[in-house]
């Protein structure tokens, strides 16, 4: 699995984007995919922050409680 891009990409994209230049440009110039370039936007507007999400680890059961013991009871009959 790849890793995400750092933070100081992410900011220096968003510094080009806001000093005017098109995605498309900047995209070439940092050698990323505009769509990246997009998502960072979209990011920083909804969160306030450029950090990468978790990549991967522990996912929860999709049944817990009481409907899985249920379901394991009419398995085994």
């Amino acid at each position: 699995m790849t890793r995400p891009y750092s933070e100081d990409l992410r900011e220096r994209a968003l510094a080009r984007f806001d000093a005017g230049e098109t995605i498309r440009s900047i995209g070439e110039a940092l050698r990323i995919s505009p769509s990246c370039v997009s998502k960072w936007r979209r990011l920083k507007r909804e969160t306030g922050s450029l950090s990468p999400g978790q990549i991967g680890g522990h996912k929860p059961r999709a049944l817990s409680g009481e409907l899985a013991e249920w379901l394991r009871q009419r398995c085994r009959s």
